[in-house]
């Protein structure tokens, strides 16, 4: 009981902190999906977007929205703030975890909440915050954990299926974090799998068969579970008619593994612009200067630079393991979720290993400032949308006033929208006075599934949105000005622009 009431103040806490991060965006915001669900509507979204991607748990909170005719900004707030909820629950779970039947004093079990709690809300998770699927994204890392945590600890077979089945529901809920289940086993093993060596009573080193064992049985796990889901997938597309675009072929595996290792380090040094460039690459090299310096010093037995290195290179991995069934959407911060939480799991593991005073202090420290980091950088990544929102608005009435002089002059009421998608000239996508170039910070006026409901939802119009004939384009092409945007007859045209 008391150990109940001490997690529910601690959730209590970082509950708090979250909200505090996140402020920008529960007091509403507008994602580009968000303009897209405004304007197809709840039913729409829930079919040709979470039931067609095989999402079935987002597919149905979806309909419930519908059936309950609840405005977007619930559904949006809503979702939000539920994902923050399971999100801090991770957070106690992970620490309880490892934490289980090893006694620590109040500062160490301090500084292992906070691990586990940037481990959660790493900057790449800002991005998973962005759309309403947070709280399918939150769900699938909860289930993770738990599955791994009955993966490493596994005493019966019956462990073995729950540890599958709950795998299957994380990458139903969301596919995008699957491979975060490796690494968080692979981490839980770590801690847990130690061997007391003979003659030596104190003498305790880490087994290394039972941590590969470990991760093992974990990958064969997501990969049945990703299996199933894919499954899943081609069962709703026969049964509906419709083709996922989004998922990959066997075929394309060497190719896609040719692209990864071409462009893997530029998602690591610009971080899809939810981190400041370079930022982890200078954390990481502090880290193992400190580690490496750590183990010469002390004689270390727990070879924590080795441990370290190892979690970072499988975190990077197991970051573009979707990527290679399919490159869609590979620059964004929601498919890289383990490469966003390997900081966390490497200091994590660095201040539960250590028993060394003073580096331990060192590795603390570090977290202090990798944490007043994120929570920085959070507020301003999360702050410069709610500015792109902002833009947007401006850049519509100006649209409007374009339209209005349209019809007064022409007689003609503008009645539909046509979308021009340009390719190679992703860059316009933003707006140039917003630094941070990352999914959060579209344009939506300048994305081919976005820009027809904002204009409807700022406008207040209802135009139709039709297929760009080659007439059309053409008609619009002699027209075509530097606002990107025209209007042939009664149809307005927009340039999207490939990202």
């Amino acid at each position: 009981m008391k150990k109940l009431k001490k997690d529910y103040l601690i959730f209590f806490g970082i509950f708090i902190l979250a909200v505090i991060m996140y402020i920008n965006w529960i007091t509403m915001h507008y994602a580009s999906d968000t303009y897209n669900i405004m304007n197809i509507g709840y039913e729409t979204y829930a079919t040709n977007w979470s039931l067609k991607d095989g999402r079935l748990i987002m597919y149905l909170i979806t309909m419930l929205f519908a059936k309950l005719n609840l405005p977007v900004e619930a559904y949006v707030i809503g979702t939000l703030l539920v994902a923050i909820v399971i999100s801090c629950i991770c957070v106690i779970k992970l620490k309880n975890i490892i934490l289980k039947d090893i006694k620590v004093n109040l500062t160490k079990e301090i500084f292992i909440i906070i691990a586990s709690f940037f481990t959660i809300f790493n900057f790449m998770y800002i991005e998973d915050m962005y759309f309403v699927e947070s709280v399918v994204m939150a769900l699938s890392l909860l289930v993770f954990i738990c599955s791994a945590n009955l993966i490493v600890n596994r005493k019966s077979i019956r462990d073995k299926i729950l540890a599958v089945v709950l795998a299957i529901i994380g990458v139903i809920a969301y596919q995008g974090t699957a491979g975060f289940l490796i690494v968080v086993t692979f981490v839980i093993s770590l801690l847990k799998n130690k061997v007391e060596l003979k003659g030596a009573k104190k003498d305790i080193k880490t087994n290394i068969k039972m941590i590969i064992i470990d991760t093992l049985f974990a990958g064969v796990v997501a990969l049945i579970a990703v299996c199933i889901n894919m499954m899943i997938v081609n069962i709703v597309g026969n049964i509906t008619g419709q083709v996922q675009a989004r998922v990959g072929s066997f075929s394309n595996i060497f190719s896609n593994i040719k692209y990864i290792f071409n462009n893997f380090t530029t998602i690591l040094k610009e971080n899809i612009g939810l981190f400041p460039t370079n930022l982890l690459y200078i954390f990481l090299s502090v880290i193992l200067i400190y580690t490496l310096f750590y183990d010469i010093k002390t004689k270390s037995k727990e070879f924590l630079t080795i441990k370290s290195i190892c979690i970072i290179v499988l975190s990077v991995i197991c970051g573009f393991l979707v990527s290679l069934g399919t490159l869609s959407s590979f620059y964004t911060g929601r498919l890289h979720y383990s490469i966003g939480s390997m900081l966390g799991f490497v200091l994590l593991c660095l201040i539960m290993e250590n028993e060394d005073e003073i580096f331990r202090k060192i590795f603390e420290l570090i977290l202090i400032i990798y944490s007043i980091v994120n929570i920085y950088n959070c507020i301003i990544v999360t702050y410069q949308h709610k500015l792109v929102n902002k833009y947007e608005e401006q850049e519509i009435q100006n649209l409007n006033q374009y339209i209005e002089k349209y019809e007064t002059t022409n007689g003609i009421e503008v009645k539909n929208i046509a979308i021009y998608t340009v390719k190679g000239q992703d860059s316009k996508t933003y707006f140039e006075n917003i630094p941070r170039k990352s999914v959060v910070t579209y344009n939506a006026l300048r994305c081919d599934w976005a820009a027809d409901g904002l204009i409807n939802f700022y406008t207040n119009r209802d135009l139709k949105t039709i297929s760009l004939t080659k007439e059309l384009l053409i008609e619009y092409l002699v027209q075509e000005n530097e606002n990107g945007y025209g209007i042939v007859n009664n149809t307005l045209v927009i340039e999207c622009y490939m990202y």
